[in-house]
């Protein structure tokens, strides 16, 4: 018998999409608003509708089968493929309706060079029934994602160049290596001996950034004593006051002025990072990411324009 999807069948399949996004039953009550026994029956409906079991559940926790991975993958697929339908009919009317998916490194809002906010800005003045997601991810997830493309346009900062990719430059930022009040180097003020603490000194590195920004601090740099993978992980360590460690000048300007934290040798321990705007190449792109990326164009040149003053 020929296996039909109905409206209901989609409905089940969107449930089993947010389990598995949720790793588990119990979790997936916040995002989809419902019981776990809901779900649970929902879970059952789908399972007997497709003839298979998806999943395990119970004091070994939750687990997808064979089956169920395959059955997973192919509904990103369908919904993948239901996105583009949706978006490509409403472009043939010239209607800006459908989605947007965006991605970043963590806290470039903090960060006055980076163009997103005034270009979400000026994309918002358009009139659109776009729904816009934004996810904030490091740079390794946002590549592949871009490749399996769960994500349309993405800013951060990638050490290595991927087939398939575009990137291109469009503003940089300058990381300062820092301590907190409690830390030895704090109060030091010969530059031989605060040198001598830093080689000396237990190091805080994010793990994306592949140990480039640790390169030149002495013995070892390539071994980070506690690697992260977010800014905020490295500045709880920092202020802690027992690693050092980069923070972008622009998300650490509050901790600075009021002491918590200091520059160490800022005319020696510094570098910058250069941020790109990334995009699958394509022969077209969308009308909705070509709107997106003219508005991001553009007030990148602006922002531009602002610091260079």
């Amino acid at each position: 018998m020929t296996f039909r999807l109905s409206d209901a069948d989609i409905r089940l399949l969107h449930i089993f999409k947010a389990v598995v996004d949720s790793r588990g039953f119990s979790n997936a009550q916040t995002m989809l608003n419902v019981t776990q026994s809901n779900i649970s029956n929902q879970m059952a409906r789908l399972e007997q509708r497709l003839g298979m079991r998806l999943c395990e559940r119970g004091r070994g926790g939750f687990k997808l089968t064979l089956q169920g991975e395959r059955v997973h993958a192919e509904t990103l697929q369908l919904f993948k493929a239901h996105e583009h339908f949706r978006n490509n009919t409403s472009e043939i009317k010239g209607r800006l309706i459908g989605f947007l998916n965006i991605a970043l490194i963590d806290n470039v809002v903090t960060d006055p060079a980076c163009p997103i906010v005034p270009a979400l800005r000026q994309f918002n003045r358009r009139e659109h029934e776009v729904s816009i997601r934004i996810d904030i991810m490091p740079p390794g997830d946002i590549e592949r994602k871009l490749l399996e493309e769960e994500i349309d346009v993405a800013i951060g900062t990638f050490h290595h160049r991927i087939p398939g990719l575009h990137y291109r430059k469009i503003y940089v930022e300058t990381n300062a290596l820092l301590c907190g009040r409690s830390h030895a180097i704090y109060k030091a003020t010969e530059p031989a001996r605060i040198r001598k603490f830093v080689r000396e000194s237990r190091k805080v590195g994010r793990g994306y950034l592949e140990d480039n920004d640790l390169a030149d601090l002495g013995s070892n740099p390539r071994k980070p004593n506690a690697v992260v993978h977010n800014l905020e992980a490295a500045a709880v360590l920092i202020l802690g006051g027992g690693h050092i460690g980069f923070l972008p000048h622009h998300y650490c300007e509050s901790w600075l002025a009021d002491g918590r934290m200091k520059a160490i040798l800022p005319g020696e321990y510094a570098y910058a990072s250069e941020f790109s705007l990334v995009t699958r190449r394509t022969k077209k792109n969308s009308m909705i990411l070509s709107t997106f990326l003219e508005a991001l164009n553009e007030a990148a040149a602006q922002t531009t324009s602002v610091n260079d003053r």
